[in-house]
């Protein structure tokens, strides 16, 4: 229902009850199935560099900064939607994400994976430069 038109609600209702109807389904502030937070491993690491730099001394800094990512279909197509939004990239230079399991293996994130992550679970994404082409592999950590 949340994503009809206006105009599809009008015509399944009827015009009050279409507009009554489409006004307090879109008042509403719609909570995200799931919310995980992300930050960006590389750029965090030159960061800390940076500063290191800076300073002159080594500076054993954990301060890292998150993005809230909010999931509302629960689809990996749409996470990668989302992390290719936060890199500024287009989501055909995601080749694949993957999550690191146990002993470091990379498991390929699917949609029932997605499903069973627990809301407002916290991950470090590191990218990997895929080979031959401008795209990137995304490992969750």
């Amino acid at each position: 229902l949340l994503k009809l038109t206006r105009d599809d609600v009008i015509q399944i209702c009827g015009p009050a009850d279409g507009i009554r109807l489409f006004n307090a389904l879109k008042g509403r502030m719609v909570r995200p199935r799931l919310t995980i937070y992300v930050c960006q491993e590389a750029q965090q690491a030159r960061e800390q560099q940076h500063q290191k730099h800076e300073n002159g001394d080594s500076v054993n800094s954990s301060f890292y900064v998150y993005h809230a990512i909010y999931l509302e279909e629960l689809t990996a197509i749409e996470m990668t939607e989302k992390i290719a939004q936060l890199f500024n990239i287009s989501p055909r230079q995601i080749h694949q994400i993957y999550k690191q399991g146990p002993t470091g293996i990379h498991v390929l994130v699917s949609d029932e994976m997605i499903q069973n992550f627990q809301d407002e679970s916290c991950f470090v994404l590191d990218t990997l430069k895929a080979e031959g082409s401008d795209s990137y592999h995304i490992i969750l950590k």
